[in-house]
């Protein structure tokens, strides 16, 4: 079976020495190359068309995250993993927005590492806890932010049980535009029900 060819980048010698040594030491993987900087990275990559690429988020030159991003765009089927030192949730938005395929922490032990980049290489996305948790908060307020206050208002009435005639009553509108108002919920959501769609307020934390 051919190996899972690998390029490294970290502006850290020693770390980039010693994971090269620990890969090379793996018979799933072979390195075919280390970069220091970002835009070394992102050169050796067009060059190289690498199965896997483990980057560093802090590095000189280009950020982690706009190295990922150029390769990205240049080779959409290599793969990306993270290994940073930093769980912070600015650091893991950028680089999931630059569409790494995971997000892993320098502490982690060799053989979890090495069956983390044995997924990502065929195709599955590995994220720790601080990762999942980010992008769980982001999807929160992403879905937060496409409802306006009324509609989120609404949605807490019907999660009440409120009909439409009792919410018109509470917020001094007309029950032709609740009736309304509900309809377009629906459609937003894609939900079928009052109830489906009571649902999805409390899964999606859309009320209080």
């Amino acid at each position: 079976m051919d190996r899972i060819r690998v390029v490294l980048a970290d502006d850290h010698p020693l770390l980039t020495m010693g994971l090269e040594l620990a890969i090379e030491g793996w018979d799933e993987f072979e390195v075919v190359g280390v970069a220091s900087n970002g835009a070394d990275v992102v050169e050796l990559c067009l060059r190289l068309s690498p199965d896997l690429v483990v980057v560093d988020m802090q590095m000189p030159e280009l950020s982690g995250g706009e190295a990922i991003a150029r390769i990205k765009a240049a080779l959409p089927d290599t793969h990306i993993l993270v290994l940073t030192t930093f769980d912070d949730e600015e650091t893991v938005a950028e680089a999931m927005d630059a569409g790494c395929d995971g997000f892993l922490l320098k502490a982690i032990e060799q053989e979890r590492l090495r069956a983390s980049m044995l997924s990502i290489a065929n195709g599955m996305s590995v994220f720790d806890k601080a990762a999942i948790s980010t992008m769980r908060r982001r999807a929160e307020a992403d879905s937060k932010s496409d409802f306006t206050a009324r509609e989120r208002e609404i949605m807490r009435h019907i999660c009440n049980g409120m009909t439409n005639i009792e919410i018109a009553n509470e917020l001094v509108l007309r029950p032709g535009t609740v009736k309304n108002l509900v309809s377009l919920l629906l459609s937003k959501t894609n939900c079928v029900s009052r109830a489906q769609l009571a649902r999805y307020a409390i899964d999606h934390h859309l009320v209080d």
